[in-house]
Order: C-alpha cells, then structure tokens, then sequence
C-alpha cells in the first residue's frame, strides 16, 4: 500500500495518519517520541559527504551567479559588474540553491510507486518575494516549502511519485504574519530615523558612511567624530520603509516557463535554471527601478567614500541596493565580522561571500587571509564582578527547514543534539547542579518541541526568557555552558568568562586549527563529547569561588590565550586602529 509523503508541516489532516511517511520532518507521538516512519537524509551521516555536497552548491551558485548577471543585465538594460549584482543578490542566491538542492537530494532516492504526494495547489505569487527581508522568512515557512517540493516532484519525479490534489491554500496565514512584522514601525525606530535625518542634514559628500557596526551608539558617534570631523548617525534602514510602498507588492511576473538561464542538460542543474528566474525577488526585476528611486530618498549620504558596517550588509534589500550603487561608482567598502563560525567552520558561506565583496574585511582573530585585517570582538562586551551560583546553559538547535549546509545541519544531528541535552537534563535531575542551572532558549522557535522534551526529562528545569538576548544575560552567571561553537562561546572566551562546552557534532566540519584547539580543551575539561563528562565537572565545581579558582589555572589561561588571540581577542585600542584602516582603505 502506498504512503502519504508528507515534506512540510502545512495542514493536511492526514497529518497523524500511521500511512504517512514524513520527509526529515520531527514528528512525535503524543508522548514526545519520534515517529519511526520518518525518512531523513543518511548521507550527512557522514561529514565528509557533507563538504562534498556543500562543494556542489558553492559550484551551482558560481555557475548560476554568472548566468543570471547576464540575464539581469539583459533585462535592464545595464552593464553591471559581478561584485555589484553579488553585493545585491548573492545571499539570496546561495540559500536558495542550497535549500532547492537538499530537497531535490532527498526526493531522488526514494523507491519508484511507494509513495503519493498530497499536494496543496498554492498560488505563485505567494512565493515570489520582494527583497531578502521576505524570502529570508519565506524559506522557513510552510507554504514555500511546500510549494517548492511540488514544483521539484512535477519536474522530475512524477514517474515515480503520484501527485493527489488536496485543494488549495486559500488563507495564507503564514504570509500575513511575515507581511506583519515587516511593516512594523515601532516609536523607537521612527525615532531612529527622526535622529538620521536629522544628523545627515550635515553629512558632505566623500564622507565615510559608518553604519550598523555592533558597537554601541557612543562608539559609532566617537568613529564618526575621528574620521569625519563630524558627528553622524546612521542605522540599518528598516524593512517597513520598503514594505509600506505597496508597489513592491503589486507586480506582474512574467512567465518564465519558456526561458531559463543557460543549461542544457536535465536533473537538479536543469530545474534551477528554471526556477531562479519564477522564485527571483521582484526587487531584481520588476520593481527594480522602483527601489532605485526609494534608495535616492533615504537619509544616507549620497556619494560617501567608503562604507564600513559590520550587520549592515545581506539583511536589508535597500542597503543591500544602496551599497551595490556607491561600491559601483567607487566607494570602497569595509565589513566586520559580526560573529562566530566564520573562519573555523570549513566553506562558510558567509566567510567566503562577505570577503569576496568587501576591499577590507575585519575579524575578530588574527586571521591570515588576503583582504583581512584583525580588529577583534567587535561589539562593546562588559564583563562584570558579580558574585553568583547560577549557571546559564545556552540551547543552539536548528529553528526548522534545512537552508545552508553547516556542521549541524540536517535531521541526524538535530536527532543526535536533542537527545545528549535531554540526558544531560536527566542526569541532573534532583541534584543540587540543577537548582542553580537556566536554560536558555533560542528565540527562534523549532520543529523539536525542545522546552516540552527537555521538562518531559526533567521537570525541575529553570528557564530564562528566551526573547532576551544572551549577551544580556551573560553577566548574571559565573559559568556559561554553550552546546555549539557559535557567537556566545567567542564572547564568553573575549571577556574571559568561565565556560564549558558540550560539543556533540563531528569535528570534521572545523578547520585544523579549530580542532586543534577543541581537542586541547577536552584534555583541560573545558570542550566535552557527553553529559555523563560535563555532569562529572560541574559537579566538582561546586560555588563561584572554585569556578574561578578552576577557571585561572595556568594551563587553562595560556590556552586561551591563544585561541582568544586567533578567534576573538579583545581590542583595547579598536577605535583608533579602525580609525587608521578607514584612513588607509
């Protein structure tokens, strides 16, 4: 008897049916405890499979990057150069291969005549975004989703996959969610931008854009008094001064199904030069000259010389264009680091990207790469005195669909990550390890239901907000425990903050002198591989003072004092040193 393929969480009623077979998907039974009729990606089972793979989307994008800059140019009329359509387009482009070539490779190895695909008929335009705001919630969404494994199925795997109508999507609530949250324009913001406005009444031409660079707000002022004798104040534009122009949303796409980017052969390569054209942010091509003219109005300098900004660039399709257009008539662009994985993690996208485009890239270690220059931790980290038992264990899962390939991507090391935290949350059940530890939630919500298995695992749990951020919280504890080589573990380690790690992924997504380092941590108990192992040290450092005592063992402090020195030192002298690189640039 056939199956139900079941690839996203849309509402099907079938959705509990014992004839679903659900597609990497984490579906539990009403006691918490994933179903067994899942199928899920073995292949990255295996690390090296992973870089291999993550190796073909690099090559994809390359490819389809060059095509698509000549159908762009094409399209508009324009000769402009690769860095300017990459500065615009190329973060959306990688996510959406990457997402695109994950599902394609989790469709292909299934058995021919097994399975039907209950598909939801869902209108086009719901998927087509405006600008990276949207497309960036969209590939998380369920409708996208959805909408793009019945896209792959209907081009080439129909033989083998019977397509079942199930109706249409009529009420996209998910959309007018995302829409909502777009066109938010808090009292805080609009005050922002009152500021801007008001301070750029003064900015000149060839002055020095410095903007949305994770320092404090005293910070950027002080920079801004030094380099340009002037003071200045300039934030990333929010999405609502894109969304409210209700022609961003109003477009006709054209229909692309005759035309596609060069290819000529069939499978995955084929398909997407097809479907980058139907799925292209209408920001690229129908209202592009429409986001010329709201770039022309916002309150920026029009002609600044350079441009530095650390969170400034891939987030904001009117910077993202405000960018493109200076860097294209000559302003250099310098870009920061804004946090970890970059430069231990092997082909990082964003390492990769945001070097590329940049003529100057800052990093919190001392990197050695062309175009890099160390300028450490970034942002204004304090660290504080205050005496304390409580423990902050911090929670890194994926938040839902697969995007970009990284060390814990897919359903097997989610899978793996969530067990080793609900028996760690196991062990310390009625122990006294437990009275002073808070979890920290991410505030990204996952497919994992992880608050309820972790208190099915121990009731006993604290838990902090989740909607507060981290670096905020960081000083109320006098140990941090972090489950992922991320941002907060290379802040803790900047401020010298006493830290363990519960690091259960394969190492062989790290570069050597990330590995290096975490195998010499595990021998001073700093990095652990299980819970029975962090348990066992916790345990020994019972109160504050043997935390610190344990923490300023001499070994431990000349250790890190050198990973802190290649990933993420703490510069005493930045403001001046970003003085003489903007001066230099």
């Amino acid at each position: 008897m056939k199956k139900n393929l079941i690839t996203d969480f849309l509402d099907f009623d079938q959705i509990n049916s014992h004839h679903n077979q659900y597609l990497e998907l984490p579906v539990f039974d009403k006691n918490y405890i994933l179903k067994k009729n899942i199928t899920f990606h073995k292949r990255w089972n295996d690390n090296n499979k992973k870089l291999i793979d993550i190796k073909k989307n690099l090559k994809l994008y390359n490819y389809f990057l060059k095509e698509l800059i000549i159908f762009l140019n094409n399209y508009h009329n324009k000769n402009y150069s690769t860095r300017y359509w990459e500065i615009i387009l190329g973060a959306w482009l990688y996510r959406f291969i990457s997402s695109v070539s994950f599902k394609w490779n989790l469709i292909k190895p299934l058995k021919k005549n097994k399975y039907i695909f209950l598909k939801k008929k869902i209108n086009s335009r719901d998927v087509i975004p405006a600008g990276i705001e949207d497309a960036a919630r969209f590939f998380f969404s369920n409708f996208w989703n959805h909408y793009i494994y019945t896209k792959i199925i209907e081009h080439s795997f129909s033989n083998k996959i019977k397509i079942k109508e199930k109706g249409k999507l009529t009420k996209n609530l998910e959309k007018k969610i995302i829409y909502q949250k777009l066109l938010r324009n808090s009292i805080k913001e609009r005050i922002s931008t009152y500021i801007q406005n008001f301070f750029n009444f003064f900015a000149k031409d060839n002055c020095t854009l410095i903007f949305s660079t994770y320092m404090s707000n005293f910070h950027e002022l002080k920079l801004n008094l030094l380099v340009n004798k002037s003071l200045l104040y300039y934030r990333l534009i929010r999405p609502y001064f894109l969304f409210r122009n209700s022609l961003i949303l109003n477009f006709k796409r054209r229909n692309f199904n005759k035309h596609k980017l060069k290819y000529n052969g069939g499978g995955l390569k084929n398909f997407l030069s097809k479907e980058i054209l139907n799925n292209l942010p209408s920001t690229y091509l129908e209202n592009f000259s429409s986001v010329e003219n709201i770039v022309d109005k916002i309150p920026f300098p029009k002609k600044p010389k350079k441009i530095f900004t650390c969170i400034g660039i891939t987030r904001s399709t009117l910077m993202d264009r405000y960018i493109a257009k200076n860097v294209e008539n000559g302003s250099s662009l310098i870009l920061a680091q804004h946090g970890g994985n970059y430069f231990q993690h092997k082909l990082h996208f964003a390492s990769i990207h945001e070097v590329k485009i940049s003529d100057k890239y800052l990093s919190w270690g001392r990197i050695k790469k062309k175009k890099l220059e160390p300028i450490g931790i970034i942002k204004n980290l304090r660290s504080s005195n205050i005496k304390s038992n409580k423990i902050i264990l911090e929670i890194r899962m994926r938040s839902g669909y697969n995007q970009e390939i990284k060390l814990d991507s897919g359903f097997l090391e989610s899978k793996n990550y969530l067990a080793n935290m609900c028996k760690f949350f196991s062990l310390i059940k009625g122990k006294k390890v437990c009275e002073n530890l808070f979890v920290k939630l991410h505030e990204f919500q996952s497919f994992w239901n992880e608050k309820k298995q972790f208190l099915k695992h121990n009731s006993e749990l604290n838990f902090l907000d989740r909607n507060k951020k981290m670096i905020n919280e960081m000083n109320s504890a006098s140990l941090i425990i972090h489950t992922f080589f991320s941002t907060g573990h290379l802040e803790c380690l900047a401020l010298n903050k006493p830290t363990l790690i519960l690091f259960v992924n394969d190492l062989n997504l790290l570069n050597n002198k990330s590995k290096y380092y975490i195998k010499e941590m595990i021998k001073l108990n700093i990095v652990h591989r299980t819970p029975e192992s962090l348990l066992k040290t916790l345990e020994s450092l019972d109160g504050s003072e043997k935390i610190k005592k344990w923490w300023n063992f001499k070994k431990r402090q000349s250790l890190l004092k050198k990973y802190r020195e290649d990933f993420s030192f703490f510069n005493q002298q930045k403001i001046n040193d970003l003085k003489r690189i903007i001066k230099d640039v």
